[in-house]
């Protein structure tokens, strides 16, 4: 019986069978992202992006030591590709006349660029009048496009009139609006008169 060579195929067919369907859907993408993760499509060092607004202004820049482009499909583009960014540092500049400035220790991000992911010793400040207004956290989302920064992580605020400290952050950068979601705490020192 097992001496026909056909036996040896069907037996082997459906072994392969059994161990292919063992295999959701899922886990083979899982581990194919995996081996992507290790291996950058591309990679730019000492790199330098900039956009302008549609009066031809300068919108925003971002500078990065290095950027690592991760393609999840090796044939085209697709919404799951992203960036890898190390030290990235953005300045953003809205309708007042200091611009943000914000930099991490990492960042990620999405395929087309709309969304920034910071982490690791987020820190974005700006100069101001009398001093510098700085904020920390460990996360930061930035959406550079719409001017737009918010984390759901603690955050200090420090400037030259006092510190606050809370959970979570909403900050409109164009318009320097800045809104501290929960458990608010902080000091406030009053302009002494001389």
């Amino acid at each position: 019986m097992w001496k026909h060579p056909l036996t040896w195929v069907g037996l082997f067919l459906l072994i392969a069978v059994v161990a292919v369907w063992d295999y959701s859907p899922e886990d083979l993408l899982r581990e194919k992202e995996t081996q992507q993760e290790r291996f950058p499509q591309a990679y730019m060092i000492d790199s330098q992006t900039r956009r302008y607004n549609k009066e031809g202004e300068l919108h925003y820049r971002m500078l990065s030591e290095r950027a690592d482009f991760f393609q999840f499909l090796p044939e085209r583009s697709s919404p799951r590709d992203y960036s890898l960014i190390q030290s990235p540092e953005v300045t953003v500049h809205g309708e007042g006349e200091h611009p943000w400035r914000l930099t991490s220790r990492v960042g990620r991000s999405n395929a087309t660029g709309d969304e920034l992911r910071f982490n690791g010793n987020v820190r974005a400040w700006q100069s101001q009048p009398g001093g510098e207004l700085v904020l920390t956290t460990p996360e930061l989302l930035v959406e550079p496009n719409r001017q737009y920064a918010h984390t759901s992580k603690a955050v200090k605020m420090r400037s030259p009139r006092g510190q606050h400290e809370a959970i979570g952050m909403r900050a409109d950068l164009s318009k320097d609006h800045i809104e501290l979601l929960s458990e608010v705490r902080g000091t406030y020192e009053p302009e002494t008169e001389n």
